[in-house]
């Protein structure tokens, strides 16, 4: 059921629950028909949503639409337009549009009169939530107060939203206020955003920036969870607090991952709990390390982009979220299970785009390539090889692909710096897509246990010795 249908609902909601104000409505209504240079600032705060009575909302948006194809607003056009509108109910009659005009007399309250509608509607989603609240909690206690975070944040934002519109002045001074920024950093030789803990890979890429959407997809095995440690570790050794939403590993792999990559012990032997005393004092002087840095994990499975958001928003408010990490897109939930999975999929990817935008944030979300990727003699990956929705592709500012050949037992690797090179312990990230920035590859290297990822800085470079941003 839609959320207007559930706010005009008498079986759910008993209707005297509802605030709504029919005549406020028809105030609104007829000013507009006589005054419509009001209409700009009244469609910045009412939608149709706000009219609570059916015929006064099919009104309204019939003036919306009006006004959005150029026409006039007046009596004669908004009801020549309601009636060739023909099979949409409710039907509205022109002796119903006379009376709209004739009750106000003036418009010169409608801008008033449309803000007092819209404290209604707050009052009435309110009250909705309430209602739903209630149900929820009786069947659903472990997911609700994400949910109602998520909602309470949504009617917030509705109740105090009014024109998006800026001023093209004020908007050049903020691109040079960027640029500036921007400046200083290459000067300094610095990346613009949040370093990816990669030098080749910030020369690339500027590193991550408020409001971007950043796929890392690969293959299994090509090492997407330990780069997403990796950036995740590396922006908060800057200072960047980072949450970090783990869907397919327990918080403690993820915390023996970073143990293992930071002081570069043997895996097996941690694995094994054949540590020596020496060790031992290593991985205590790391562990006290990662401890002082600002993330926070979460590994609950069964998580939806909806309850992901309302903690993001929560943790922001808090000063505790700078950057948000997703492993993986595919093992998240869909709101609405009778979507095609696709659709789902399309709709989580839009959810990490608006969230990086509303919080002005970068996420990183990591996801799964289809098997036509190792259909290919080279392995490497493409666009189109991004699994159940292209709009994963569209929705994204920047899309990286992980691969290490020596996986698929391909011996050597060409590079344009380094020439051929041997694929041992080499990883590729392939920029396939970057808005407003080049495409390209950088090759990285990785240790034995594939924790830990690190510069490549040519074929005559050591391995296993630099323990990273860890």
């Amino acid at each position: 059921m839609s959320r207007n249908a559930r706010m005009n609902s008498s079986t759910d909601i008993p209707a005297q629950g509802l605030p709504e104000s029919p005549e406020l409505e028809r105030a609104v209504l007829g000013a507009l028909i006589l005054e419509p240079a009001y209409l700009p600032d009244v469609r910045s705060l009412l939608t149709g949503e706000t009219f609570a009575d059916p015929t006064n909302r099919r009104i309204y948006e019939t003036i919306l639409a009006l006004d959005d194809r150029g026409k006039s607003v007046d009596l004669a056009s908004v009801a020549s337009t309601l009636r060739t509108s023909t099979g949409k109910e409710p039907q509205v009659s022109v002796a119903y549009l006379v009376g709209l005009s004739n009750d106000v007399g003036t418009g010169v309250n409608c801008v008033s009169w449309a803000r007092q509608l819209k404290d209604i509607e707050t009052r009435r989603r309110l009250v909705v939530f309430s209602y739903e609240l209630a149900t929820r909690a009786a069947s659903d206690p472990e997911g609700v107060l994400d949910w109602a975070t998520a909602e309470i944040s949504l009617i917030g934002d509705r109740a105090t939203s009014t024109n998006d519109l800026r001023p093209l002045g004020a908007i050049l001074r903020e691109s040079l206020q960027q640029l500036e920024s921007r400046c200083r950093a290459y000067a300094s030789g610095q990346p613009v955003g949040t370093s990816t803990g990669l030098r080749s890979l910030d020369t690339y890429t500027g590193g991550w920036r408020g409001g971007q959407l950043v796929v890392v997809a690969g293959r299994p095995g090509m090492g997407k969870s330990a780069a997403a440690l990796h950036f995740m570790a590396s922006a908060a050794r800057q200072g960047t607090p980072v949450c970090f939403f783990s869907l397919e590993m327990r918080d403690t792999q993820l915390s023996d991952r970073l143990l293992i990559g930071r002081s570069n012990v043997d895996a097996n032997a941690y694995r094994s709990g054949s540590i020596t005393s020496g060790v031992w004092e290593t991985l205590e002087r790391v562990e006290a390390e990662l401890a002082a840095l600002p993330i926070h994990i979460s590994d609950r499975p069964a998580t939806s982009m909806t309850q992901i958001r309302a903690q993001c928003r929560r943790m922001h408010r808090r000063g505790k979220c700078g950057m948000v990490v997703i492993d993986y897109l595919q093992l998240l939930d869909g709101d609405d299970r009778q979507q095609s999975r696709e659709r789902e999929v399309a709709n989580m990817s839009r959810s990490a785009k608006q969230l990086a935008k509303e919080l002005d944030i970068p996420v990183i979300i990591l996801a799964q390539l289809s098997r036509k990727v190792e259909e290919r003699p080279d392995k490497t990956p493409l666009l189109s090889d991004l699994r159940e929705s292209g709009a994963i592709e569209q929705d994204a500012d920047m899309v990286l692909f992980i691969m290490r050949p020596e996986y698929y037992g391909i011996q050597t690797l060409e590079t344009g710096r380094y020439g051929t090179i041997s694929s041992h312990g080499v990883g590729r990230f392939i920029i396939a897509k970057q808005r407003d920035g080049r495409t390209g590859e950088v090759c990285f290297r990785f240790n034995r246990s594939v924790t830990n990822l690190t510069d490549y800085n040519g074929p005559e470079e050591p391995q296993d010795t630099d323990p990273g941003p860890f």
